[in-house]
């Protein structure tokens, strides 16, 4: 056996990192330099993967290093030069040393090469959080590219960073107001065509010690309501004015408090009130599991398994409508998180530009057919005009209240792939078995599947090659994908339950391209 790392798609600017720059819609076998895919314990080579508008980024999971390939166009790899294969990324530490550490700057450069834990990409920007110190507990956040809504967080006004990754030091991350130095430890970043959102865990302090909880922070544009609502800057008490609409639906060039929908600030109350709601919300109330971005909406994922939705809705985005009358019609955007009604308990989200996918990835006992009960659905929502939704059979949720029924239209839809299909249509019968789904993720317009079986399935946009359909000369030929359909690869994926091999596989989507690690049978024809 054998692992391999495979991308498909747009590749005008050698994104995909096959050392080429030509589109392709046959997998192709993905160069790391001096970086080969070691597995471990079943799990992928990489703990964060991340693919922006014409660069891409990775970060290795054996030594946590940062790479990248694709467009430096706007400084959003900060290679030497345009790459199309992926290389170790040494930032340029910014420039804030004085001339005499300036002349040491070679040397501290090589020695202060952190070791990374999060990556994300936008349109041409890249955002990378470090692995805190062991020490000190000290974690750095940068940003490198361009951007003119606020995508790289480092104040007003500053849309280009140069031939350096910047320190992000601003609101919230600005260190000289926290209260210790890990007052918030940062998880994970996420980035949207021109947003971002950060997930950190926050040190506040209470009556009987110290306690600690999921918080959101975000920056960039909120034209759509990407960001949700947000706390305004330098709140200091409870009965501060809170932004309006129009002061919301703007740009915000630094790091700010997202409210989230659980935890609304009781306008009035006390310190002592505040810290004893604080307290009990810490018992009572879910935490931050995941969050995602779109192009102009975001969702976030509680350990309820409840997903709440901000942003644009043009597409049915946010998720179905709660409606009394059938001449109300959905918000075309909402600034504010709310819960995504007619899902089932989920505990993995992806978001692609206009649509999502969410599932149960716990596994569970297998039912009378065999099957493992939510493995074998992915649940999914919003744009559709290219097949994004994978032809799935919608979901008819009705639920009460104190005035009677109320009606939510279908618009989430639930896939099933049935095994031993090369191309799977609506329609299955009853003694049909279906994959298990291992890994998920929406590309721009497309949504990619790995099956335990070892079979990787896309559907949806295809104008690139990035569902891996094989066929076309250039784009001509391309067509979308309506259903999911069996991506073929140049060798075999390596058979499930083989010696007792625990890998299944691992696939993501970017902006019209497409990435699948896999164990392979390279004997195999």
């Amino acid at each position: 056996m054998s692992l391999a790392l495979f991308a498909f798609g747009s590749n005008g600017n050698g994104q995909l990192g096959i050392a080429s720059d030509e589109d392709t819609s046959t997998p192709q076998q993905v160069h790391l330099i001096h970086h080969p895919c070691h597995a471990t314990h079943g799990r992928s080579p990489f703990i964060a993967f991340a693919s922006g508008g014409n660069h891409t980024a990775l970060i290795t999971r054996q030594d946590q290093h940062l790479l990248m390939t694709g467009s430096n166009k706007d400084n959003e790899s900060l290679l030497p030069e345009p790459t199309k294969v992926f290389q170790l990324h040494e930032i340029p530490l910014q420039q804030q040393q004085e001339e005499e550490e300036q002349q040491q700057l070679p040397e501290r450069r090589l020695e202060r090469q952190p070791r990374w834990r999060s990556v994300a990409c936008g349109w041409a920007f890249t955002i990378a959080v470090t692995e805190p110190d062991i020490d000190t507990l000290h974690q750095e956040v940068f940003a490198w590219g361009s951007g003119s809504f606020g995508e790289l967080g480092l104040g007003p006004g500053v849309t280009k960073t140069g031939r350096q990754a910047k320190l992000i030091g601003t609101g919230l991350l600005d260190r000289a107001t926290w209260t210790s130095p890990d007052h918030f430890q940062i998880l994970q970043v996420r980035a949207g065509l021109r947003h971002v959102l950060l997930l950190a865990k926050e040190m506040t302090g209470s009556s009987t010690g110290h306690l600690t909880r999921t918080m959101l922070m975000a920056w960039g544009s909120n034209r759509q309501g990407q960001l949700g609502i947000l706390e305004r800057p330098q709140q200091l008490v409870a009965t501060a004015l809170a932004l309006t609409e129009k002061e919301l639906r703007a740009k915000f060039f630094e790091p700010i408090r997202v409210v989230l929908p659980h935890r609304q600030a009781n306008v009035g109350a006390t310190k002592v009130d505040l810290a004893q709601d604080q307290q009990h919300q810490q018992q009572t109330l879910p935490e931050i599991m995941d969050v995602a971005c779109g192009q102009n909406h975001s969702l976030i994922l509680f350990t309820d398994g409840t997903v709440y939705a901000s942003g644009c809705n043009k597409y049915g985005q946010l998720g179905p409508n709660p409606v009394r009358k059938e001449h109300q019609s959905a918000p075309k955007f909402r600034v504010g998180f709310e819960k995504v009604h007619g899902l089932p308990y989920v505990n993995s989200i992806s978001c692609g530009w206009n649509h999502n996918a969410a599932m149960d990835t716990r596994r569970k006992a297998a039912d009378d057919s065999g099957e493992s009960g939510s493995l074998t659905r992915i649940y999914l929502w919003g744009r559709n005009d290219h097949g994004q939704l994978g032809a799935g059979t919608a979901v008819q949720i009705l639920s009460l209240d104190l005035n009677g029924d109320l009606s939510i239209p279908p618009t989430i839809v639930e896939v099933r792939i049935p095994r031993n299909s090369a191309f799977q249509g609506a329609n299955a019968d009853a003694d049909t078995t279906y994959e298990d789904i291992v890994s998920f993720s929406c590309g721009s317009e497309h949504t990619l599947v790995m099956a335990r079986s070892g079979h990787c399935y896309a559907w949806g946009w295809n104008e690139h090659g990035n569902c891996g359909s094989g066929e076309g000369d250039g784009h001509e030929g391309l067509k979308d994908v309506p259903a999911p359909r069996r991506v073929q690869f140049p060798t075999s994926p390596y058979p499930a339950g083989s010696a007792g091999e625990p890998e299944y596989g691992w696939v993501t989507g970017g902006y019209g391209s497409s990435w699948v690690w896999m164990p392979t049978n390279a004997a195999a024809s």
